[in-house]
Order: C-alpha cells, then structure tokens, then sequence
C-alpha cells in the first residue's frame, strides 16, 4: 500500500530523484522521477501520496504519466 514515506524509504535503498535531468521541463508537483538502485530503470513517485507508476526505462514516459496522472487526481 503506497505511503508517504515511501519517498525517504527509496532514497536510503539507493535509488536517486532525477527530476533535474528532464531539461527545461519539470515534474508537476509533489512528483518526482525516480531512478531505482541499479540506475537501470525510472518511475514516477507522489512525493505525498506514496503512489507510484511501474518502471521502464523511459524517463519521458514517466513524465507524460506523471502529467497524466496529476491532470486525473485533481480535484
């Protein structure tokens, strides 16, 4: 069940917040785009909420399902 301290969690098991590396795009807020451990693969996590996508190796559609999902969950 997804948990806000998820984020945290994730960064002390290695895996780094790489929303600068998007260029003169940005992640909407409170989302960041995660790159696991192995620096294999991003996914996008809700800093808030906990809930995260599943990963792929495209940071760009981490970023359209992030935009996605934000555009979805407001209220």
């Amino acid at each position: 069940m997804a948990h806000p301290d998820d984020y945290r969690f994730y960064l002390e098991q290695g895996c780094k917040d790489v929303s600068h590396c998007l260029g003169i795009q940005q992640m909407p807020e409170p989302y960041s785009l995660m790159l696991d451990a192995d620096e294999m693969y991003f996914f996008w996590m809700n800093r808030k909420t906990g809930v995260e996508s599943a990963i792929t190796w495209d940071k760009w559609a981490c970023y359209r399902g992030a935009k996605s999902h934000a555009k979805d969950t407001t209220p």
